[in-house]
């Protein structure tokens, strides 16, 4: 990269945003406040000292945003993960919500005991899975519910409440499978079961055996332990039963768990291999898995409950991810069905690795419970890619596969990417009105809350959100805020030339060089900030070097022929402009008004080089200066004709352009909304957030600054609460608003009495901002619309 100045020693960082994602990598949250607590009077004490949303997480393996929401309070609570108090004889455990399944392994080991129903991997935290209310691969056995005995959890008054099936049970049946909507569980008593060896068998079967073979083999059988099928893509007319018997055979393992250290180098190869390449489904069925399966095994059920999900972790996520889904199907209903989910992944191009069919008794106690009836769980595992098209693609065939569950009066699970319509929530939770009316007596404030709830819970702006998400390119990322400030100098500066050459100065004196060294200051600056928030930018960086260098260019050249040619030509002038001079200035003056709210090559140079011959004199006073001024503006203006044009037909080929608006969702006053300027549209308004547009670049700077001045409180502008903004103060009083935080100061390279200062501010507080501005002598400048 051609950078001739700049500042790489700049290492300012803003306060590092708090973001909370999943292990999908594919739902970063910005959150206000992260708290790790270790002991129930520091959750109680952060609720009740606080106001606004708050949302929960343990082990972070949700994959739909459920653990969070924006500028919310974060419970993160896996240091909430002591033992409180163990029954061997009873086979009881009370354990604080932040423990994982293997804490509790660990634990109870020793005794001869195992947990009674979990996940198939035990990375997963007690308070976590209650909160989905998992399952597992257990025969006989249900939901993650049948195992537990009592819970206490806090609500949104700080009170802790006792829970079991027989006080409080509306709070127990709410809490275990509510995802966090009505309180912080604290402990867990769950009932535990014996460890025992057990032996593994498989049988390879037509999916279209499968349920008879089950409910004569399987179902009944008090000796299987474990059970799964393997429903083999991309035909789906295959599986293979693999279920552990009890037995009294030596073991092939002596370990009792898996050890913590394993290494798991084949699963996420195979995982890359079967999800890479159409060959790898095959290589899977026909080789991996007979040589996976040949060997005799009999091990602990403690070692087969004891799986790290670095089983399945690949070495990046960045380009393509793996995420789960899973549908509960009535078991009558398994032969209709595998043919329309067939139908679907084919028809979509789905990348199914693994379809792994579970069981569940019936278990209808819980309020959102997905095991109304007896049902078998399909859970898909597949790999997708991280945009946006690839999500759009995953959710068409997501979508349709709820409805073919809803058909077969069954349930989808709610951890995984929220893609389903109100409608088919409700039609799959079917008593999710019973646990809104208990959450609104229990939270009546909706402080508890996570991407779940903001979708379905009817306090929660559900068609504003909508709206949010219907328009394309709502969200954008609020390090843009700080990237686009580079860019936007190179309409600040050709405003300063303009302004430079109207006051009668000689062009030649105007600082080219120094106006390239601000440029890449900036971007050095701005750079080094957006590094604070962990985004891949590299492709906007990529832009702003190239309109840097195609700047650096213009600016050299420009700065030596006004240093020589144009110095000369000037004094032979007596230093006193021209009527080119006084046209030049115009067109300068006209360039910089444009670039304020359209492309730099929407200009109309072609008019000015015609204006420049037809406006002045050739011959008269100043004849050498006159001519050179005519045959140098004809140059530039000239070869920028040719390179609009080139700029502009890239720019339409290239890019999808938007609407030309920002949207803010802000509380506007009844009285004044006939009165908001023109350009101001009011969108969708509910529960008193409104959401409006606003033009963007320019039109932005001046109209949000008539917004506040109205009444208008903004709350949110792109999905962001915090915006950067500039003003123009005197150098020697330099301005420090209270409002806000400094990032950087930038040079006005045509005066030294005057300084640019660039701030971040929290948009609620724009209007305090400005009013400091005012009262300070300072001039907003601009507000950077990212």
């Amino acid at each position: 990269m051609v950078q001739v100045s700049g500042d790489s020693d700049f290492q300012y960082q803003v306060q590092k945003p708090l973001i909370v994602n999943d292990v999908t990598g594919l739902n970063p949250i910005k959150v206000a406040q992260v708290i790790k607590p270790e002991a129930t009077e520091q959750i109680i004490n952060a609720i009740t000292t606080s106001t606004g949303p708050i949302s929960i997480g343990g082990g972070r393996y949700s994959m739909g945003g459920q653990v969070a929401y924006e500028n919310s309070l974060h419970f993160d609570m896996r240091a909430f993960n002591k033992v409180i108090d163990f029954d061997e004889g009873n086979k009881e455990i009370t354990v604080q919500s932040g423990m994982t399944w293997r804490d509790i392994q660990e634990f109870i080991d020793p005794y001869d005991l195992s947990i009674r129903i979990m996940q198939t991997y035990a990375n997963f935290t007690v308070g976590g899975s209650l909160s989905v209310n998992v399952h597992g691969r257990y025969i006989g056995e249900g939901p993650l519910i049948e195992s537990v005995l009592s819970l206490k959890v806090i609500l949104a008054n700080g009170e802790e409440v006792f829970a079991n099936r027989e006080q409080n049970s509306d709070i127990f049946n709410g809490v275990i499978g509510g995802y966090g909507g009505l309180g912080v569980i604290t402990e867990v008593t769950l009932n535990l079961a014996d460890n025992v060896k057990i032996e593994r068998q498989t049988t390879l079967l037509k999916a279209s055996d499968y349920a008879k073979h089950f409910a004569k083999n399987i179902r009944d059988n008090s000796e299987i332990v474990f059970h799964n099928g393997d429903l083999y893509p991309p035909s789906y007319d295959e599986v293979l039963d693999v279920s552990w018997y009890k037995t009294d055979k030596a073991l092939t393992l002596d370990d009792r768990l898996i050890a913590k250290d394993d290494k798991y180098k084949w699963g996420p190869m195979a995982a890359e291999l079967v999800g890479d390449y159409a060959i790898g489904k095959s290589i899977r069925k026909n080789i991996i898995d007979p040589l996976y399966y040949a060997s005799d095994r009999v091990v602990w059920r403690n070692w087969e409950a004891s799986y790290d999900v670095r089983e399945l972790e690949p070495e990046s996520r960045d380009e393509k991810t793996y995420v789960l889904r899973e549908y509960f199907i009535p078991v009558e209903h398994f032969d209709s069905f595998v043919p329309k989910m067939k139908d679907i992944f084919i028809r979509n191009d789905a990348d199914i690795i693994n379809v792994s069919i579970r069981h569940a008794h019936a278990s209808p106690e819980n309020l959102l419970s997905w095991a109304r009836n007896e049902v078998f769980a399909f859970v898909v595992y597949y790999q997708q890619g991280t945009d946006e098209a690839a999500k759009e693609k995953v959710k068409q065939w997501s979508v349709e596969m709820i409805d073919a569950v809803i058909e077969a009066n069954g349930a989808y699970y709610l951890p995984y990417q929220i893609y389903a319509s109100p409608e088919q929530f409700h039609a799959a939770y079917p008593r999710a009105d019973e646990f809104f009316a208990l959450k609104a007596k229990l939270d009546p404030e909706n402080r508890f809350i996570n991407q779940l709830w903001k979708q379905y819970y009817p306090s929660n702006n559900i068609e504003l959100n909508a709206q949010k998400d219907e328009i394309k390119n709502y969200y954008r990322g609020e390090e843009q805020t700080v990237l686009t400030i580079p860019e936007w100098y190179l309409v600040f500066n050709p405003l300063e030339y303009a302004e430079f050459l109207e006051a009668g100065n000689n062009p030649s004196n105007f600082p080219f060089m120094a106006s390239l060294d601000e440029y890449w200051t900036l971007y050095d600056r701005a750079v080094s900030v957006s590094e604070s928030y962990n985004v891949d930018n590299s492709e906007y960086m990529s832009m702003l070097q190239v309109i840097g260098i195609s700047t650096t260019v213009e600016y050299m050249f420009k700065g030596l022929y006004e240093n020589t040619i144009g110095r000369f030509t000037r004094w032979t002038a007596n230093n006193e402009d021209t009527e080119e001079d006084k046209i030049i200035a115009q067109a300068q003056r006209a360039y910089s008004d444009l670039i304020f709210d359209e492309a730099w090559y929407m200009f109309n140079f072609g008019e000015w080089i015609g204006r420049i011959w037809v406006d002045t004199d050739i011959f008269g006073k100043n004849f050498i200066r006159k001519l050179e001024r005519k045959l140098f503006f004809t140059g530039e203006y000239g070869f920028k004709v040719i390179y609009a044009k080139l700029i502009g037909a890239a720019s339409q080929a290239t890019y999808e352009h938007g609407d030309g608006l920002i949207y803010l969702i802000a509380t506007v006053p009844d009285a004044i909304k006939d009165e908001l300027p023109e350009n101001v549209g009011i969108v969708y308004e509910e529960s008193g957030n409104t959401l409006i547009s606003v033009p963007r670049w320019g039109a932005f700077t001046e109209t949000v600054p008539k917004l506040v001045s109205q009444g208008v409180s903004i709350s949110e502008i792109s999905g962001n609460k915090k915006i950067a903004v500039s003003y123009i103060t005197d150098t020697e009083t330099k301005l420090e608003p209270t409002t806000s935080v400094t990032l950087f100061e930038s040079k006005i390279v045509s005066s030294s009495d005057i300084t640019r200062r660039v701030v971040m501010v929290d948009v609620s507080m724009l209007g305090e901002l400005l009013t400091e501005l005012v009262n300070g002598g300072s001039k907003l400048e601009h507000i950077y619309d990212y």
